[in-house]
């Protein structure tokens, strides 16, 4: 596992990424990946439940590091209150904010972002509606050391989730996957105990995440609001594509646009009803004035192309297929296109 910083990213988020984990995937099994202590006193009864396993990375307040099987980390600070700032070891600083507030204050470093109540919630919600509809993204969510929590309940991908890639234990031993999940259990129970019961309450495993959030939102506000935009997962990877971008100061003000969102690079795609491009991590196609980009959103790997090719790349995503999109381009570009990112992992269309 990398860094404090990734680490804490990832178990904020509920969202896997390849520059944690040192294999590019989550040692998904029967203990814990990430686990995150509010009380130290906690510990002992964590460690002899078997919920953490020999790879586990354990965030306890104000204790002494000690490992590495597993490596137990000691913060100060709270990492389940918005509003704070954690400090983990000598020189990494994290701060928290709610989802509200966080249009308004200034990032001075790696910050989790998190929606606490109804009234997040809302703002969450017309946010990504202003930017599925004119393009336009909340610059703070767009900034390449924000992390916003809980992903899997706020419409994005969900198959990663769950006990086995974070826990969090609050003060009173009580044990969820967020600081703002519903119960799972308590210091004590074993790993098997957690997994039942965070099946059950997900019922037969369909998205949204009932866990993550629900102690927060109910699911009856929650998840029709979801549900009714289908699209908010490809909301989180173009968020997720634009962060990339202006972490390596790559557009500025907005410069930024994203296929899908406010529009298409060619404009009469914009008319297709179905787009092939709406399923969840299927790479992003974004653009400036000088050049286009496409982002895997599970890889975090990008391209840069000339403006010209990546109106080839969209026709292709958009389309589905190198026979739907011929026409204005030959085929022979079409199919060198599709193969050259086939090749390289990230597949554009059948």
């Amino acid at each position: 596992m990398k860094g404090s910083r990734r680490t804490l990213k990832t178990w904020g988020s509920g969202l896997v990424s390849a520059d944690v984990f040192e294999s590019g995937l989550a040692p998904f099994g029967d203990t814990s990946a990430v686990v995150v202590l509010d009380r130290a006193e906690h510990l002992p009864g964590v460690l002899d439940s078997g919920v953490v396993g020999a790879d586990s990375r354990v965030f306890v307040p104000r204790a002494e590091d000690s490992g590495p099987s597993p490596l137990v980390m000691g913060y100060e600070g709270s990492l389940s209150d918005p509003g704070g700032e954690v400090q983990v070891g000598a020189s990494f600083f994290l701060q928290t904010q709610d989802y509200g507030t966080s249009e308004y204050l200034s990032l001075i470093g790696a910050t989790l972002v998190r929606v606490v109540d109804e009234a997040d919630f809302e703002t969450f919600l017309d946010d990504a509606d202003r930017a599925r509809t004119t393009g336009v993204f909340p610059e703070f969510l767009t900034h390449h050391l924000v992390a916003l929590c809980d992903v899997p309940a706020l419409g994005g991908r969900y198959a990663e989730d769950g006990p086995s890639l974070r826990l969090f234990v609050d003060v009173n031993g009580a044990i969820s996957t967020s600081p703002s999940g519903l119960r799972l259990g308590e210091v004590g129970d074993d790993f098997a105990t957690l997994e039942k019961e965070w099946l059950r309450l997900n019922g037969a495993g369909g998205s949204p995440c009932s866990v993550c959030l629900g102690a927060a939102i109910p699911d009856e506000v929650r998840v029709p609001a979801i549900t009714a935009r289908p699209w908010l997962s490809r909301y989180h990877d173009a968020i997720a594509g634009v962060r990339h971008l202006r972490g390596r100061e790559i557009g500025f003000d907005h410069e930024i646009q994203v296929s899908g969102f406010g529009g298409r690079m060619t404009p009469e795609l914009a008319e297709v009803v179905t787009p092939a491009d709406e399923r969840s991590g299927a790479p992003t196609l974004l653009w400036t004035a000088d050049a286009a980009f496409v982002h895997s959103p599970l890889t975090d790997r990008v391209f840069r192309l000339e403006r010209e090719a990546g109106a080839v790349v969209e026709r292709l995503m958009v389309l589905g297929s190198v026979e739907a999109a011929a026409g204005p381009v030959p085929e022979e570009t079409l199919l060198q296109v599709r193969d050259f990112f086939a090749r390289a992992g990230l597949p554009l269309c059948d």
